[in-house]
């Protein structure tokens, strides 16, 4: 019977270690589990539940990984031998978006912590701005696709130019995201979030609508990938591409069946 392969990283106490033995010891027998912690000397534990749980033979094995050593993560990746492990990049923008989630987290645990000091948290959520950022980025992101294999490329080509296309059409000036500073700033009782243009609101209401976020990706992804109309800069028709604004001229009613 072929099993599943799960690499599983922390696993010497929480949600690693108890992932690690659920899937380890399942009556299915399906799973074959890499155990991975940055200190082995912690791993103790985790073979004492294994063997009260009886796990069957050869079903985990425990290695040592610290994600934030490169040469760690070769060698876990070597003792691997049911197959190719995949060490997942990350492509595109992805890096930026999550330093705002990171930011928009930060202050959303301040406003709840810092009014007992007289202090007001308030986040300016605005889209694209007519500003220097494009620019100014160093290289772009065209460069490093230079090595990258056909099926990535189109991808990015897509995903350009629905950059490129909401910048041209939902794109702020400066001075209407201004306002919206000033009207936090004189509120006697500043809002956690305002939002400086409607533009995008039928996207943040789909992450309301389906919390399991399946319409948000399935909105997003028709946006970016699904658009026929794009010509390629050499005048080739494109491959499914920039569509319109993240689903934004959907309702979100509607934009959640589908």
């Amino acid at each position: 019977m072929d099993r599943t392969v799960v690499l599983i990283t922390g696993c010497s106490s929480g949600i690693g270690l108890h992932l690690a033995l659920r899937l380890a010891s399942d009556p299915s027998q399906s799973f074959k589990v890499y155990a991975t912690m940055r200190d082995l000397k912690a791993q103790g534990p985790l073979w004492e539940a294994a063997q009260a749980r009886r796990c069957p033979s050869g079903s985990l094995e425990i290695l040592q990984l610290d994600v934030r050593d490169s040469d760690s993560v070769a060698a876990a990746r070597a003792r691997v031998t049911e197959g190719r492990v995949d060490v997942l990049g990350l492509p595109f923008n992805a890096v930026y978006c999550a330093s705002k989630f990171a930011l928009e987290g930060l202050c959303e645990s301040l406003a709840v912590l810092l009014p007992s000091f007289g202090v007001h948290v308030s986040l300016i959520e605005c889209g694209p701005v007519h500003t220097a950022f494009q620019e100014k980025l160093e290289g772009g992101l065209g460069g490093a696709l230079d090595s990258a294999d056909t099926k990535t490329r189109d991808h990015f080509f897509c995903y350009q130019r629905h950059c490129e296309r909401v910048f041209r059409e939902a794109a702020q000036d400066p001075e209407e995201v201004t306002e919206v500073f000033l009207k936090a700033l004189r509120a006697p009782q500043p809002a956690l979030r305002y939002f400086s243009t409607e533009h995008f609101l039928p996207l943040v209401r789909l992450r309301f609508d389906d919390p399991s976020g399946c319409s948000y990706v399935a909105a997003m992804r028709r946006a970016v990938f699904e658009d026929k109309s794009a010509e390629r800069p050499d005048g080739a028709p494109a491959k499914p591409g920039a569509a319109d604004l993240g689903g934004c001229k959907l309702s979100a009613p509607a934009a959640a069946q589908q």
